[in-house]
């Protein structure tokens, strides 16, 4: 009986030397790998001791190491937290190996990916989503997932060869014409499946018009903190109607290479009846400043 104590005993205390009083291991575990929202990217995020100084994370899918970025970070307890995003491969079922260097020591925690290869279109800078502009530049689409691509603006197709890589983009100089732009992309799932997505800008910069009845929206800033900056739009004369302010999301390529997002805030403006209104938009840059005018345009009103 003693020795059935005794071997109960040290079974405990080696119990407890490897799992911590509220249940998670000690060293480096995996607590989640799901997919981002925008269907190109993956997250793995990971807690490991805070004791640990300037841990070096790899991450690998399959076996093989992929580019990371750490999204964000924390602690809680004794427990330090990270995020970190990756770009995965095409199989459906995905085995993703953490690996640490910390101490002189290195340790790793396995988990796994369920997959599904999103198709994945965006304009840099752009939303595309009926956005007035009043200044012409060029255009970059990125493309992810998407094969057989061909690119239409107002009609005519754009002849332009994709950049290689995972992430593709493809720049060119669209023809801009006054009022109404239309860029249609159309492609290959890689599924089997087609794809088509239209984009649309309403130039009215030079004369640009909009039809009566017709509605868009004003991209006039990026979303600030508390200290600034901040925005406010008037829209003078009648032919012109305020009717809400929106967030959107515009997407951006970072100095690393990854696809990011910024919020932006825009107002939707509708066409009442021929004429012009003007539109003034002011920026205070910080709380501590005063107003100043940063953009003015007329908006013309007009039956195209």
């Amino acid at each position: 009986m003693a020795k059935r104590l005794l071997f109960v005993w040290v079974f405990i205390v080696l119990l407890i030397s490897i799992v911590r009083a509220d249940g998670r291991p000690q060293g480096l575990r995996i607590i989640s790998v799901e997919p981002v929202k925008s269907g190109i990217y993956a997250v793995v995020s990971v807690e490991f001791p805070k004791t640990w100084m300037d841990p070096k994370f790899t991450v690998e899918i399959n076996g093989k190491p992929v580019r990371t970025k750490q999204r964000s970070g924390g602690f809680s307890g004794d427990r330090s937290m990270a995020d970190f995003i990756f770009m995965p491969g095409r199989t459906q079922r995905q085995s993703v190996t953490v690996k640490c260097i910390a101490g002189g020591k290195q340790l790793e925690a396995r988990g796994s990916l369920d997959w599904t290869p999103m198709p994945f279109i965006t304009i840099l800078g752009y939303t595309g989503s009926r956005e007035i502009i009043t200044r012409r530049e060029k255009l970059s689409i990125v493309l992810v997932n998407v094969t057989g691509v061909k690119i239409f603006f107002n009609g005519k197709e754009i002849h332009a060869r994709p950049s290689t890589g995972d992430i593709q983009t493809v720049s060119f100089d669209p023809a801009w014409k006054k009022g109404k732009n239309v860029l249609t992309v159309n492609g290959d799932k890689w599924d089997g499946g087609m794809l088509a997505r239209n984009f649309t800008f309403f130039d009215l910069g030079d004369g640009g018009t909009l039809p009566p009845g017709q509605s868009a929206l004003l991209h006039y800033g990026q979303e600030g903190s508390k200290s600034g900056p901040f925005y406010d739009v008037k829209v003078e004369g009648d032919s012109i109607a305020v009717l809400q302010d929106a967030r959107v999301r515009r997407d951006f390529i970072d100095k690393d290479g990854w696809v990011v997002s910024e919020t932006w805030l825009a107002r939707e403006l509708k066409a009442r009846k021929e004429g012009t209104s003007m539109v003034r938009i002011y920026v205070k840059h910080h709380f501590l400043q005063n107003m100043e005018l940063e953009k003015e345009f007329a908006i013309t009103v007009a039956q195209p």
